[in-house]
C-alpha cells in the first residue's frame, strides 16, 4: 500500500542520462509557510515591544481603562500590519492572501493567550479586535507585496 501510495506522488521520466524521479509539488505550501512564519513571529514581537511601551508609559502616567482597551487594540492593529507586511514583503505575492492568513493566526494566539490569562468569552468586542486586526493584515499585505525592492 506504502508503494502505491508513493507511486501516486512520485512521477518517473526517462531522459537521455537515465531515469529521474520527480517529487510532488511542494512548493505552494513550503512557497508560504516560511513567509507566514516570519510575519507571525514579527507581528507578535510587534505587539510585545509596543505593550512594553505603553505599560512604561503607564506606569509613569495615570491612565484611564478606556484609554488602555484603545491602546491594547491599536498594539494588536499595529502587529497585524508588521505581520502582513513582512510576510508579503518577504513572498513578494499575494499580499492580500498572506496578510488575511497571518492576521487570522495573529488573532488566535492572542486571543489563546487572553484566554488563559483572562478566562474571558469572546463577544463583541473580540469581533471586532477580528475584524480590526483583518483589515490591518491585509493591509500590511498589499503595501509590503507593492514596496520597491531598493528605495532611490
Amino acid at each position: 500500500m506504502l508503494t502505491s501510495i508513493l507511486d501516486c506522488l512520485n512521477e518517473y521520466s526517462c531522459t537521455k542520462g537515465g531515469i529521474h524521479l520527480k517529487q510532488s509539488d511542494m512548493r505552494g505550501l513550503k512557497r508560504f509557510l516560511r513567509p507566514i512564519t516570519y510575519g507571525i513571529l514579527s507581528g507578535i514581537a510587534a505587539c510585545l515591544l509596543l505593550l512594553i511601551l505603553m505599560s512604561i508609559i503607564m506606569v509613569i502616567q495615570d491612565v484611564p481603562d478606556s484609554v488602555v482597551t484603545l491602546m491594547a487594540t491599536l498594539t494588536f492593529v499595529f502587529g497585524g500590519i508588521v505581520a502582513g507586511f513582512v510576510s508579503s514583503g518577504y513572498s513578494r505575492e499575494k499580499g492580500l492572501f498572506l496578510g488575511i492568513i497571518c492576521g487570522t493566526c495573529l488573532f488566535a494566539i492572542l486571543s489563546i493567550a487572553s484566554l488563559a490569562i483572562y478566562g474571558s468569552d469572546f463577544g463583541m468586542q473580540a469581533l471586532t479586535k477580528f475584524v480590526a486586526v483583518l483589515l490591518a493584515a491585509s493591509f500590511g499585505g498589499v503595501v509590503g507585496v507593492n514596496r520597491r525592492k531598493k528605495l532611490r
